[in-house]
């Protein structure tokens, strides 16, 4: 158990949906967290901010862009010298209409945005934090996948930017995993489900809320 400190967690795109529920419930805990923002209408963290004023740090943060998460690592790291968890949740899905293979309406330029949001997105933030990870107490990198990216389960015949982005977010957890597990690091890949959030099609009232990670203290 981590005892004499709070936990210092980062969570990438967390304007609304599943991030921003994330953070609230590390906040709730007590928890220390740096809340990655990318939309500069989008305030639900602004009103979060009223609520916990001194443990949620609000970080402009657009993973497509290299100096824009060196720049968001800088502001981080003058607030702490360490990170607890390291949650890449930011994406975006946009083919969702791009039939199979045969239909040849694929979109090309909203399958790199996938692959340069989903999955490189995730390694700008994991090399630009990963050395104040591995000083912290959980050393975990938990990255917000999809069933959609396993190769073992998908049966989706269409929107192929989406399941490659994510299956190439699955080999980078695994490729990290072996670079820091040496050094007691950890990578977890979460699939959430269906829940409230506005990523894809709108889920309906009744799909469930975002819940933490079952992480032990």
């Amino acid at each position: 158990m981590n005892i004499g400190r709070k936990r210092v967690v980062v969570v990438t795109g967390a304007d609304r949906g599943l991030g921003y529920e994330l953070a609230r419930q590390y906040l709730e805990r007590g928890d220390i967290v740096f809340a990655g923002k990318y939309r500069k209408n989008w305030k639900l963290l602004d009103g979060l901010k009223s609520v916990y004023p001194d443990t949620l740090h609000i970080v402009d943060l657009d993973v497509r862009s290299t100096e824009m998460v060196k720049a968001a690592a800088q502001d981080i790291l003058s607030k702490t010298e360490y990170i607890d968890i390291l949650i890449n949740n930011a994406g975006v899905w946009l083919d969702h209409n791009s039939g199979n293979i045969l239909e040849g309406n694929q979109d090309y330029d909203a399958m790199m945005e996938q692959f340069n949001v989903n999955a490189m997105g995730a390694v700008r933030v994991t090399e630009a934090l990963i050395h104040p990870l591995l000083k912290g107490f959980d050393k975990l990198v938990a990255n917000v996948s999809s069933e959609a990216g396993s190769i073992k389960i998908c049966s989706k015949s269409d929107q192929l930017g989406y399941c490659m982005s994510k299956a190439a977010m699955n080999m980078m957890s695994c490729n990290i995993l072996y670079a820091i597990r040496p050094h007691g690091g950890m990578v977890i890949n979460l699939h959430p489900g269906w829940m409230q959030s506005v990523i894809g099609n709108p889920a309906g009232p009744d799909a469930p809320f975002a819940e933490l990670p079952n992480i032990e203290d």
